[in-house]
């Protein structure tokens, strides 16, 4: 959920759907690189990122949330996973499973800005209930 619009992965199409809130009605669908899988909010609601279905799971997407537009795409390596921001939204960290790392790049200028590496990363421990698993 992004403000009042909901942003939905369109099954078995390449197409982000904006859905209304209150009404559930559709108000747009945005063309995509594949079939989306997820759709994660940057923290402050400006930007929404994408990643995709295998075999087109390589690419990120970037849509800026005021004009309903893709404003950024590019391929970490194959596949990419999950994404999870910081906090306050500065940094998104992308696992890359078959590159066994994790990217983290900066939101504003989408620049790489550093790697972990990591064993078949899958995102579980980014979540905020990380710290509960095994509890």
């Amino acid at each position: 959920a992004v403000g009042d619009r909901l942003l939905l992965p369109a099954v078995g199409r390449h197409e982000v759907l904006v859905v209304d809130r209150e009404r559930f009605a559709p108000v747009a669908a945005i063309p995509v690189h594949g079939q989306p899988v997820f759709i994660v909010a940057r923290p402050d609601g400006r930007q929404a990122w994408v990643n995709f279905a295998h075999p087109l799971n390589d690419t990120v997407e970037v849509i800026d949330i005021p004009s309903l537009q893709v404003v950024h795409s590019f391929t970490p390596g194959p596949a990419v996973l999950h994404l999870e921001f910081t906090p306050r939204g500065h940094e998104v960290w992308i696992s890359v499973r078959d590159a066994d790392r994790v990217d983290i790049h900066e939101t504003r200028s989408f620049g790489k800005i550093g790697e972990l590496a990591a064993r078949k990363p899958s995102g579980i421990f980014f979540t905020p209930r990380a710290h509960r698993i095994g509890v």
